[in-house]
């Protein structure tokens, strides 16, 4: 079974409220920047299901490209809609509940009743919230929430991060500034003690946790800088789990990964419709290349198990699938 962690999908409903529902590609603006490109795949779940059987992808885990940034009444409008989904596409779609985290305890009883009540399989939430980082206590009582709820909880970068002066222009905020982002959250998460405060938290990071493979070295060196951690730094990065996506199947970046996250911690995922299509990009070249990836999970030299567990059974698991 295959099964695709990082897909997304909007309400028709949501993105007509927003006045960012057209024909043509349309753009959501965080602060003046381009933050997500909105285009009709995103709303047409038979035309997803058609792709998905194209590409090899059994399942698909569905988040809101809108729901990062919004109100509660539209979080709400979301959990409601990945709930019918879920019912009326079963087995086929699976739901990540949304909720502005910063809202405190309404945020928390809107994830809740999202899993509790609606059957939604896990939360979404972005690697930073407003200039918030994951490490920041104000989130405390939302990850003993999820721990609560027993859900994985699904990092993607944030759309437009801030906090980085020279990746502002050229576009660089979604190019670069997102996995840049990735790497500090990750390493923040750690740093700040969060899995040490709560060791049942289950996390998946989106695009391979950024560049954090390529400087894991580094950190594994230097970490004891960080004058916080209780083991060592290696132990609470194998704690982790990351996606497959944002790089739109690069083998590069796959092989890159691999030398360091155990294989174990990786869940296949797409990015889709954003990445393969060619509307998000200019090297799109559709559910063939979305194939092609999966196959080249397929013939890494691993065991069957780890890679069949990459494809979709580590994610069944966390999911309850």
């Amino acid at each position: 079974m295959v099964i695709d962690f990082q897909h997304h999908y909007v309400p028709v409903e949501l993105a007509k409220k927003r006045g960012l529902y057209a024909e043509e590609t349309t753009y959501l603006k965080e602060g003046g920047l381009r933050a997500t490109t909105m285009h009709k795949r995103l709303y047409d779940l038979d035309l997803q299901l058609r792709e998905m059987s194209e590409a090899g992808i059994d399942v698909s885990v569905l988040s809101c490209l809108l729901g990062w940034s919004a109100p509660m009444d539209e979080c709400r409008l979301i959990n409601d809609d990945l709930a019918k989904v879920q019912a009326n596409y079963p087995g086929k779609f699976v739901g990540l509940a949304q909720a502005p985290v910063l809202e405190g305890q309404e945020a928390i009883q809107e994830i809740d009743r999202a899993v509790r009540n609606l059957g939604l399989k896990g939360i979404t939430i972005t690697s930073q919230t407003k200039g918030v980082s994951l490490d920041a206590p104000k989130l405390y009582d939302l990850y003993e929430k999820i721990c609560e709820l027993d859900v994985p909880i699904f990092v993607h970068p944030a759309l437009a991060p801030v906090g980085y002066d020279l990746l502002q222009d050229y576009d660089l905020p979604r190019v670069l500034g997102r996995e840049v982002d990735l790497t500090v959250a990750t390493t923040r998460l750690i740093a700040g003690g969060v899995l040490d405060r709560f060791p049942d938290l289950k996390l998946v990071i989106a695009h391979f946790g950024g560049s954090i493979a390529a400087v894991k070295d580094r950190l594994l060196a230097k970490g004891y800088r960080f004058g916080t951690l209780k083991r060592p730094f290696a132990d609470y990065f194998d704690m982790l789990y990351f996606d497959l996506a944002g790089f739109e199947g690069g083998l590069a970046a796959l092989h890159c990964a691999l030398q360091g996250i155990r294989p174990e911690r990786l869940l296949f995922a797409s990015d889709y419709p954003q990445d393969f299509t060619g509307v998000n990009t200019d090297t799109g070249r559709g559910m063939k290349e979305l194939k092609a990836y999966i196959d080249a999970v397929r013939a890494l030299a691993l065991s069957d198990a780890t890679k069949e567990a990459i494809l979709g059974r580590t994610a069944a698991q966390l999911l309850k699938l």
